[in-house]
């Protein structure tokens, strides 16, 4: 993901969105630099420092998935460890 910025031969600024494929250019003009990196980065905010890019689709599902599967982990052993408390015969 990028933000462009670029002074027009009529002397206003733009910014556009650019992503792979993708161009979103700003619907306005602005009259100094200043304020069209202000409308881009309240439009698409740059990311905190030290975080990187956002996790990309896989990444979130491959999260969602580990996350999903841990959990399941930890309920099978406590279900397990209150099973063996009862002792056997106990319970169903």
């Amino acid at each position: 993901m990028r933000v462009e910025v670029w002074r027009q031969p009529n002397g206003y600024w733009r910014w556009a969105y650019r992503e792979g494929e993708t161009c979103l250019l700003s619907n306005a003009e602005y009259t100094s630099e200043q304020a069209a990196r202000h409308s881009a980065d309240t439009a698409y905010p740059p990311p905190p420092p030290g975080r990187g890019e956002p996790p990309s689709r896989t990444g979130r599902l491959l999260s969602g998935l580990l996350r999903r599967f841990l959990l399941a982990v930890i309920a099978w052993r406590l279900l397990r460890r209150v099973r063996l408390r009862r002792g056997p015969g106990r319970g169903g």
